[in-house]
């Protein structure tokens, strides 16, 4: 699902999406001086997070051109769930997205369950109109998007750096010649690759659009725990009163599914279409920045595996990347919003490493010490406030902080990683 970002209705002026996230990109490189303005910034791939970083680019005068392999931007349909933050980040843009929105979350495990209300809703967005969104919002910001260039190699000149790329359709070249280029290309991002970073852990992402079964409401999520079959859980989101999608994250892409098909034939659902991807799993920092001769390479997104390990939602802290990326542009490397998502991207891992190795008990107990104040505490706060989460369920339910401290004790005497396999 990968479960991702929270607020209100959007208040602000509907004059362009990425202002409210670009303003205080700009107020900072402003106050440090900019020194990306200059520039010349080739990004590769037109993910969600790389369109974001080209977008806040072009508003602040840098010349931007995106590169996308695929030649009309449709990609593949995908239906996720994401805190209202992403509206504070994006504004308008994120409303052409945004199919449904979810209050409510049911939790289930071993006959146990539990219930607990969003102060500020959940939104299911669909990724084909999101991206679509992005890139319509990238080429008003003045970004230019060449669809149909595949990546090829990318090399230093002396001066800045060279991008060659691939027409799809008769296969000539072309040199790009940039100070800084940018890979959005995702988890399997070859520009990583050209750059030196090491290769990504990853974990396929299978899910089913299902007819909602009658009993649920279309403003309610439902989440089960079922270690037996996926460290993370299954999760179904609906995108409309009468369809949602139900899927898990597992270890191996044909165990996956047929744990998805088995799950589904259990509850008597017929899928109507399946869905899958390759998530990154985030296993410690990867350094946002290379040096390549005289120019920089950067990675945002999936290719820098930004993802909250614990939900495996990447879309938000995609963003936040996006963001410090484009700061890190401006002020000549520095970025305060890297730097914080780095320390909430390293509390997931810390979370996660507990909850890894949790047993069918575990969840049990976890499930029956959700207290009034604890469910309080998940309804105040989103998932990007890991932080707050846990300091106010820890005081509401201190039991909680023992089995956290026994996942993690267990997890670190098995001394095995993240399940995740690198492609």
């Amino acid at each position: 699902m990968a479960l991702d970002s929270r607020e209100t209705k959007n208040t602000s002026t509907p004059k362009t999406q990425a202002h409210a996230a670009s303003g205080s990109v700009a107020r900072s490189s402003t106050q440090s001086g900019s020194q990306g303005a200059n520039k010349s910034v080739a990004v590769v791939g037109g993910s969600a997070a790389g369109l974001l970083t080209a977008s806040v680019l072009a508003r602040q005068g840098v010349g931007v051109r995106v590169y996308e392999r695929i030649e009309t931007l449709e990609p593949a349909e995908r239906t996720l769930i994401v805190t209202n933050r992403m509206r504070t980040l994006l504004g308008r843009a994120a409303e052409g997205s945004i199919v449904n929105e979810i209050r409510r979350f049911e939790l289930f495990t071993d006959g146990r369950s539990a219930t607990f209300e969003l102060k500020q809703p959940d939104l299911i967005i669909e990724r084909r109109a999101l991206i679509q969104g992005l890139a319509e919002e990238a080429r008003r910001a003045g970004a230019g998007l060449e669809l149909g260039r595949r990546f090829h190699a990318l090399h230093s000149n002396g001066r800045g750096l060279v991008l060659e790329v691939e027409r799809c359709t008769d296969g000539s070249r072309e040199e790009i010649h940039a100070d800084t280029i940018i890979g959005g290309d995702g988890a399997a991002s070859r520009v990583a690759r050209a750059a030196g970073w090491s290769p990504l852990e990853t974990a396929p992402l299978v899910q089913a659009i299902v007819p909602l079964p009658k009993d649920m409401a279309p403003d309610t999520a439902r989440v089960w725990f079922v270690p037996q079959d996926t460290p993370y859980f299954y999760w179904l989101i609906p995108e409309s009163p009468t369809r949602g999608a139900l899927g898990l994250i597992g270890e191996t892409g044909p165990e996956t599914r047929k744990l998805l098909e088995n799950f589904l034939e259990k509850r008597g659902l017929a899928p109507v279409e399946f869905q899958g991807a390759r998530i990154p799993v985030y296993t410690g920092w990867v350094p946002v920045r290379r040096r390549v001769g005289q120019g920089s390479v950067y990675l945002v997104g999936d290719a820098a595996a930004q993802v909250k390990v614990t939900t495996v939602g990447g879309i938000v802290t995609g963003f936040r990347g996006a963001l410090g990326v484009a700061e890190a542009i401006l002020n000549g490397g520095s970025s305060g919003v890297l730097r914080k998502l780095r320390r909430e991207l390293d509390l997931h891992l810390l979370l996660r490493r507990s909850l890894h190795e949790f047993q069918q008990d575990d969840y049990s107990k976890l499930v029956d010490l959700l207290n009034d104040p604890a469910k309080q505490s998940l309804s105040e706060y989103s998932r990007d406030e890991a932080w707050k989460i846990l300091w106010r369920v820890c005081l509401s339910q201190p039991r909680l902080i023992l089995l956290g401290l026994r996942g993690l004790l267990t997890h670190s005497r098995s001394l095995r990683p993240l399940r995740g396999s690198r492609p």
